[in-house]
């Protein structure tokens, strides 16, 4: 009896032992999760500045007005922001409960933050296109591009979850998106037949001037 009561002894040490060794190599785990998620919040947020500073070069000066070239740069930034965001959302809803709310609350940040730059980035562009006389060669694409990106924009930003962290001038930008979006239709009801072929502007083109 008393060498089956050590066993026992034992075994509960061992399991003991276990659970603990797992427990820590969860919190390590969780540790290093967390560490590199930081990590990307900041550079998702450093993304942002610089897509933001890139709406500055696109509303251009008289002098020198924004080209292709420029809008296609913002594209791409663009791009690396949206895919970036994807991939932290997934991994703040990997965390543990207990300690994903921080982590969920700079992505709402972040989020917030993102979509109101692409809306003003979108109506960079489309104030430049209700200026123009003519519309630009490969301007069709670009528009339909940008209806999609200003309907995105509102989607995300009529979310519940984002009503306290909207910018107060969001409903007027998103006014102005609507006032400029049918100024250039009245001008231009071209730009929405889908089913005529566009010929497409040259790389490094001027696509707006004054």
């Amino acid at each position: 009896m008393q060498q089956l009561n050590e066993d026992d002894r034992v075994r509960t040490g061992t399991s003991r032992q276990q659970a603990e060794v797992r427990q820590q190599r969860r919190l390590t785990a969780v540790g290093r999760q967390t560490e590199e998620l930081s990590e990307f919040l900041e550079s998702l947020g450093n993304r942002i500045e610089s897509l933001q500073a890139s709406n500055t070069i696109l509303e251009g000066t008289l002098d020198h007005p924004p080209r292709f070239m420029d809008y296609a740069r913002t594209r791409n930034l663009t791009s690396e922001c949206l895919a970036f965001l994807i991939v932290i959302e997934r991994r703040v809803d990997n965390l543990p409960e207990d300690i994903r709310g921080p982590f969920r609350d700079i992505l709402d940040q972040r989020t917030v933050s993102l979509w109101s730059s692409l809306l003003e980035c979108s109506l960079t562009f489309l104030r430049a296109i209700s200026e123009e006389e003519h519309l630009p060669l490969g301007s069709r694409e670009v528009f339909l591009r940008e209806i999609k990106t200003l309907y995105d924009a509102h989607g995300i930003l009529s979310r519940p979850e984002f009503e306290d962290r909207l910018p107060p001038d969001l409903l007027t930008r998103q006014r102005s998106a609507e006032r400029i979006l049918n100024e250039i239709i009245d001008r231009a009801p071209r730009l929405l037949d889908l089913g005529r072929p566009q010929p497409e502007e040259p790389a490094g083109e001027i696509w707006t001037g004054r």
